[in-house]
């Protein structure tokens, strides 16, 4: 990759970075940790990644006290390309019930809710539905016990007891529930469509 399409993978303090990396490496995409908000360079990086795992509020708390949760809302506001994995799709809404009272960047208005679903969390393969061809019927892997049950951005929903949202699309922002990295192929083409 070009120097200008380095990804900056989003340090939460928290999220399976091995596995991550593993993947990007195995689809030739650059990246590197970034744990300051003084690291994000749009002349150096093109997307930011924010890796899935970790608790709502401790995501949060990270994220503000780096400076990081400011850098990308002012990356997301410009329409610049993002990647969100897991609890890196709930922090864009407003707030969650894993962890009332905290914040999340409220970039996109909703709640994050707990999954009314027969185990929790909910831990493994399921089929996604959506009216893009490039998601529906894809089996991607899901680890989680909160998620969003509605939004206007939704690009595809997955059923576990009940719908939830599975990716959504906003703005330069590409966000996935489930993780691609940990999806197979079928995760790895995902990823790699977004970073085009």
């Amino acid at each position: 990759m070009s120097p200008l399409k380095k990804v900056a993978v989003i340090d939460t303090g928290a999220g399976n970075l091995f596995s991550l990396f593993a993947c990007l490496e195995r689809i030739e995409v650059e990246a590197e940790l970034v744990t300051s908000a003084e690291q994000l360079d749009d002349t150096i990086y093109q997307t930011l990644l924010i890796p899935g795992q970790g608790r709502f509020g401790n995501v949060m708390e990270n994220l503000n006290q780096s400076g990081l949760s400011e850098a990308i809302k002012a990356w997301y506001l410009k329409g610049k390309n993002i990647i969100g994995i897991c609890v890196g799709l709930q922090i864009f809404f407003e707030s969650s019930e894993e962890d009332e009272g905290i914040a999340g960047l409220s970039l996109l208005k909703g709640q994050v809710s707990k999954l009314n679903s027969p185990k929790q969390p909910m831990v493994g393969w399921c089929s996604l539905q959506s009216s893009s061809s490039s998601l529906n019927g894809k089996s991607v892997y899901f680890v989680n016990s909160y998620a969003v049950k509605n939004s206007v951005n939704v690009t595809s929903k997955v059923s576990y007891g009940e719908d939830f949202v599975a990716s959504i699309a906003s703005n330069g922002l590409t966000a996935f529930q489930f993780h691609p990295e940990k999806s197979g192929k079928q995760g790895e083409e995902i990823l790699r469509r977004c970073l085009g």
